[in-house]
C-alpha cells in the first residue's frame, strides 16, 4: 500500500527543516502534543517519540522546562536529529522492553503505516502502567479546498493523489481495541494560508507527507498541470482559495 523508500525521503527531507512554515507548525505540533500530556515539572519523563522526523519535540521539551530523556526511533539513519538517543526502526517494530516509558509521543509518522493495530499493540506494551499515549493524524477534511479543486479540475475519479485518513471513529475504536483506557480522540483544524500553488506541495513536503502511495499517480500531462498551477493562482488572487484547512485528528489514550 505504501512506499517505504518515498515514507524515508520524506522523513529526510522534514529533518532538514529547510521549510520555515513547515518546520513552525511541527514545532507547533510538538508544542500542542506536550501540553495536552498535562505534565508535571516536578517529575522526570521517560519518553519515547516514535516515527521521528525533527528535533521539535524534543527542542519543546526544553522550551517547556520539561525533566526527561527522550528517544526517538527514526526510519532512516539519515534523518537528522541531532540527539543521541535515536534508533533506526520500522514504526510498527517492537524494539524496547516492556513497561519502560511514561509517554509516547507520534506526530504524523504513524499514517504511514500499514499495520497500523501492531503500531498501536507494541506502544501500549513499552508504556509504564497509567502511561500515556498521544499521537496525531490527517483528518477528513485536510487540506479540503485544494483537494476538491484538483480533483475536479483533473476529473479524477479516483483519490489516489492524495494520502487516505483515518476516521475520527476508527482512530478512537482502535486505541480501544489495543487495550488504552480513558481515549479522547478530537479534531482542531488550522488555517494554512497560501499565496501561490507552489506553497502547498512545499509545505506539504516540507512536514515530510508528500503522498508515498505505492499506486499514487507519478505523471499529469505538463500542459495540463501548467494550466492547472496558472488558474489556481488567479483562485487564489481572487480570495477563493488563499485560506486552506488542515484538519488532524487527535489521539490521547492511557495504559
Amino acid at each position: 500500500m505504501f512506499n517505504k523508500e518515498k515514507i524515508i525521503l520524506n522523513h529526510i527531507r522534514a529533518s532538514k527543516r529547510l521549510n520555515k512554515k513547515s518546520n513552525n507548525f511541527l514545532l507547533s505540533l510538538s508544542k500542542i502534543l506536550i501540553e495536552r500530556a498535562n505534565l508535571n515539572k516536578k517529575n522526570t519523563y521517560k519518553i519515547l517519540e516514535v516515527g521521528a522526523r525533527t528535533r521539535n519535540l524534543l527542542d519543546q521539551l526544553k522550551i517547556q522546562n520539561i525533566n526527561s530523556t527522550l528517544y526517538q526511533t527514526i526510519v532512516s539513519k539519515n534523518v537528522l536529529l541531532d540527539s543521541e538517543n535515536n534508533i533506526v526502526s520500522e514504526i510498527e517494530s517492537s524494539i524496547f522492553k516492556e513497561n519502560i516509558f511514561d509517554i509516547c509521543f507520534c506526530i504524523l509518522s504513524l499514517n504511514s503505516s500499514d499495520r497500523l493495530p501492531l503500531a498501536f499493540k507494541n506502544i501500549f506494551s513499552t508504556l509504564k502502567e497509567s502511561g500515556k499515549f498521544l499521537t496525531v493524524f490527517p483528518a477528513e477534511e485536510c487540506l479540503k479546498e485544494f483537494r476538491e479543486y484538483f480533483l475536479e479540475y483533473f476529473k479524477k475519479k479516483s483519490n489516489k493523489s492524495f494520502l487516505p485518513y483515518l476516521e475520527i471513529q476508527t482512530l478512537g475504536n482502535l486505541g480501544a481495541q489495543s487495550g488504552f483506557k480513558n481515549v479522547i480522540v478530537d479534531k482542531e483544524n488550522f488555517n494554512l494560508k497560501v499565496f501561490a500553488p507552489s506553497d502547498i506541495w512545499s509545505f506539504i513536503r516540507g512536514i515530510g507527507e508528500s503522498n508515498y502511495l505505492l499506486d499514487r499517480e507519478k505523471h499529469i500531462n505538463k500542459y495540463l498541470f501548467l494550466n492547472f498551477c496558472k488558474d489556481y493562482a488567479t483562485a487564489i488572487e481572487n480570495g477563493d482559495l488563499k485560506n486552506n484547512t488542515f484538519a488532524l485528528n487527535f489521539f490521547i489514550g492511557s495504559k
